[in-house]
């Protein structure tokens, strides 16, 4: 190892011990767990295509129905569907 490396550790130290809290210190709690899916609403136009990728969704129609959609682009792509949630529908 030559001298060059070893200022190079040396240099380097502080900055790796700077970024590990000292032992007891206070953490953040971790951010609250969303309990209620959040609505998101479709946009117009409504898309005419959607890519084949799987993450359900529940979308919601006019009428309050619910219904399991593939994805959000094909939840929206249904003019009907005015909303939906991440998630398949609960089954009640």
């Amino acid at each position: 190892m030559g001298v060059r490396a070893i200022r190079l550790a040396f240099l380097a130290l502080p900055l790796v011990i700077g970024c590990t809290p000292p032992p007891g210190a206070a953490q953040e709690p971790p951010p609250p767990k969303l309990t209620v899916p959040a609505d998101t609403f479709c946009a117009e136009p409504r898309p005419e295509m959607c890519m084949e990728i799987y993450q359900p969704v529940c979308g919601f129609t006019k009428d309050g129905t619910a219904k399991t959609y593939g994805n959000s682009c094909h939840a929206c792509a249904n003019h009907d569907v005015v909303r939906y949630t991440p998630g398949e529908c609960r089954k009640e």
